[in-house]
């Protein structure tokens, strides 16, 4: 592991003639592999203009990969190394833990696995530093074979072991590796099967298979390369894109594309200014590697444009109130704002958005309500707050937004129409008027919901400010518009099956594959949705118009969000619940706050987990540091993300899906994953995984170093009994068999 008192390798500051051919010389680069692609001049400046920061290496070292040769170097116990862990999220790792100074990581059990990447099916050797706690015996296994049998001390202390694969046991590409032990121990508060210090893994015979210890990647803001050594960064080059620094030693920089070609993008010291126009558009592994047998040192490392910036630049003022307004079911593609062709019309949130932010791609951390709207009300990740099954509770332990803002002296009121955002399942925290209209026996249709809450702020303590949760549940089953807005989507007569007036649980049936639709049935069914989304726009609109009316809107910041989508036979089903493709993950986003008089579109993607960081911030309140989203604002004023942003939902504990610029990947346990291009295909149709390993490596680390930052913050689950009446609540909306998670 990184240790802190480990010195820095010395560095060669300076670089005298070697025997490089022209084309090697610094500042002189040479494209290999690149298809035709015309080399640029060399150290080109940058175009005129602001700089921005779109990737700061130092800042996000764990996100490379690193190399000792071409030797694979992890290093447990440092954030870098969950890319190989998917930070403990299925592969039975767990937390970090240091031992005299050693930072690990732990397997809690007797069998832990990793996922590594290999570069050829060649023969591997394995250097492992570790600790046992039983008997010392280990067995490495790839895939389903046992391929070695290293031996530890007895006694419980680190030691360095070898192991041998043989050629073909790896695959070209993802591998997952598994360590198991005879048993487990204690040491301490401890107890474990094994530690994890470091790990290398590289082709047989390798020079960078030394039992020694990875030296340090950071120095402050600068990056240290040892002789040998390479960090490899994966990202989706921006156009206009340079690579900018300040080389102290050699540096040879080069592009792995996808392909496996490697771009030379030549030999660089002092200041840098690497124009990255021949991979610009690709997703490429940019790699940095000290050039002869000096190291290098590589200060304020960074990819920037110099391009006009992301976001909204707007003049954000002071917030006084806070409305967070979540439609329960609506997928992102049924309204203008998000998609231009939508026969689905809603009047009152195209008026609306015009003085507000879209956030193009937003998304929800779970496929059904109630983790949603915990992640919404909590800032947690699903997994940290645990409420992700039909029995959870949302943990006591787990402070809400209106516990925070109500201890800061907020009047608090939510209004709900879903029984599964209740007081039966641990929602009831920190409200000073809580509703739910399900639970309570109300009509939970939009147009009561509305009159209560315009009824509220009319009666609400003006001398106070307010946090208003509105959940409206229209668009989810059993879809029953009004007349006169189903004949905007439907007018012919009908007379098949699909009629939710008589059947609440008609979704379940079709869903469960008892009831086959024709082309006609499946119609109706889309119009009944359609219907339902516009009937509630309407009401939606009153609210909005309510605030504006009582002089509220130019000091009250506004959320409008769904909890999920739903499917209309996108991949062969209906309803939500059940995957974590578009149509369920990908929901109407729009923030309002004071400062917005124009619309303002943003393209980066955003979640559901970023709403209570944005809440805190504009009211100029702390955000706790260990709330994994991040605020929206400086998105707002213009600013740019240091780092691609990423996105990671879940359905439970058995998938995980992680978004990075155009490319998606849907992973099913840690052995099973699909990818997509969100770009070329909207519809998720082609799962490019075996025609894009590099891209899968990519996304998958980015999921590891995602979950490592959650599972730190987990809490206890609790749960509840659903009793008869719960029961029959929840199947009047429709949870019913596979429409209600367990």
């Amino acid at each position: 592991m990184r240790r802190a008192l480990i010195a820095l390798c010395a560095l060669a500051l300076a670089c005298g003639d070697d025997d490089s051919s022209p084309a090697e010389r610094p500042g002189t680069p040479s494209v290999e592999g690149s298809e035709g692609a015309q080399a640029p001049a060399p150290d080109a400046p940058p175009a005129t203009g602001r700089e921005i920061v779109r990737f700061d290496l130092a800042r996000h070292a764990a996100r490379a990969e690193r190399f000792d040769g071409d030797t694979l170097l992890v290093d447990f116990g440092e954030p870098g190394a969950a890319k190989y862990t998917l930070g403990g999220w299925r592969t039975r790792t767990g937390d970090d833990h240091a031992f005299d100074g050693v930072t690990t990581t732990l397997i809690p059990g007797v069998i832990g696995e990793l996922a590594l990447p290999a570069a050829t099916a060649g023969t591997h050797e394995l250097v492992l530093r570790a600790r046992a706690f039983g008997d010392g015996r280990v067995t490495l296994y790839v895939g389903e074979d046992a391929v070695a049998y290293p031996q530890l001390p007895r006694d419980g202390s680190f030691a360095t072991v070898r192991a041998t694969i043989a050629a073909g046991k790896l695959a070209a590409g993802e591998n997952v590796i598994q360590l198991r032990v005879g048993a487990r121990g204690r040491d301490g508060a401890v107890q474990a099967g094994l530690a994890l210090d470091w790990l290398r893994l590289g082709p047989e015979g390798d020079a960078g298979l030394v039992d020694q210890t990875p030296s340090p990647v950071v120095s402050g803001s600068a990056l240290s390369l040892p002789p040998r050594h390479k960090q490899r960064f994966a990202f989706e080059v921006p156009r206009g894109a340079f690579l900018l620094g300040d080389a102290r030693g050699a540096l040879r920089v080069r592009a792995l594309r996808e392909t496996g070609a490697l771009v030379d993008l030549g030999r660089h010291e002092g200041e840098l200014r690497v124009d990255l126009a021949p991979v610009a558009g690709e997703l490429v592994r940019l790699e940095l590697a000290p050039e002869g047998a000096s190291g290098v040192e590589v200060r304020a490392a960074r990819v920037a444009t110099f391009d006009a910036p992301v976001g909204g630049r707007v003049e954000v003022r002071p917030t006084r109130n806070v409305l967070i307004y979540l439609v329960d079911t609506v997928r992102a593609d049924k309204l203008r704002p998000w998609n231009p062709e939508t026969r689905v019309q809603t009047p009152g949130l195209d008026r609306w958005v015009q003085r507000a932010a879209v956030f193009e791609r937003g998304y929800t951390q779970e496929n059904w309500t109630k983790p949603s709207v915990a992640t919404l009300l909590t800032g947690l990740l699903p997994w940290q707050h645990t409420a992700t099954s039909g029995e959870a509770v949302l943990p006591r332990s787990v402070e809400m937004l209106s516990e925070t803002l109500q201890g800061a002296g907020f009047h608090t009121g939510a209004f709900v129409a879903n029984g599964y955002v209740s007081d039966k399942f641990g929602f009831q925290q920190g409200w000073r008027t809580w509703r739910n209209y399900i639970r309570e026996g109300r009509r939970s249709a939009a147009t009561f919901v509305a009159a209560d809450v315009l009824e509220w702020l009319d009666a609400r303590p003006q001398d106070r400010p307010f946090f208003l949760y509105v959940h409206t549940i229209d668009p989810h089953v059993p879809y029953i518009p009004p007349e006169e807005t189903l004949a905007l989507y439907d007018g012919e007569d009908y007379h098949g099956p699909v009629d939710f007036t008589n059947d609440r649980g008609l979704l379940e049936k079709i869903k469960a594959g008892r009831l086959r639709l024709n082309d006609r049935d499946k119609r109706r069914l889309e119009a009944l949705y359609d219907g339902e989304i516009t009937y509630h726009d309407t009401h939606f609109a009153s609210i909005l118009d309510g605030l504006e009316r009582r002089g509220l809107r130019d000091d009250t910041l506004v959320v409008f969000t769904a909890d999920h989508g739903e499917e209309f036979f996108d991949h062969d089903s209906v309803g939500h619940g059940h995957s974590l493709y578009e149509e369920l993950l990908h929901v109407p986003f729009v923030v309002r706050v004071p400062g917005i008089e124009s619309p303002v579109r943003v393209a980066e993607p955003v979640g559901l987990v970023d709403v209570v960081p944005t809440v805190l911030d504009a009211l100029g309140r702390e955000v706790p540091s260990e709330l994994p989203g991040r605020s929206l604002l400086p998105l707002l004023r213009g600013e740019v993300s240091d780092a691609p942003r990423v996105n990671v939902s879940g359905f439970m504990d058995g998938w995980r899906a992680v978004i990075a610029g155009r490319y998606k990947l849907i992973q099913r346990t840690h052995r099973r994953w699909t990818l997509f291009d969100l770009e070329a295909d909207p519809g998720e149709t082609r799962d490019l995984a075996a025609e894009r390993p590099h891209t899968v490596r990519y996304l998958r680390g980015l999921l590891g170093l995602s979950l490592r930052g959650a599972t730190a913050g987990r809490h206890r689950a609790e749960r509840t009994e659903i009793d008869p009446e719960t029961d029959a609540q929840l199947r009047a909306l429709g949870y019913i068999g596979s429409q209600r998670p367990d």
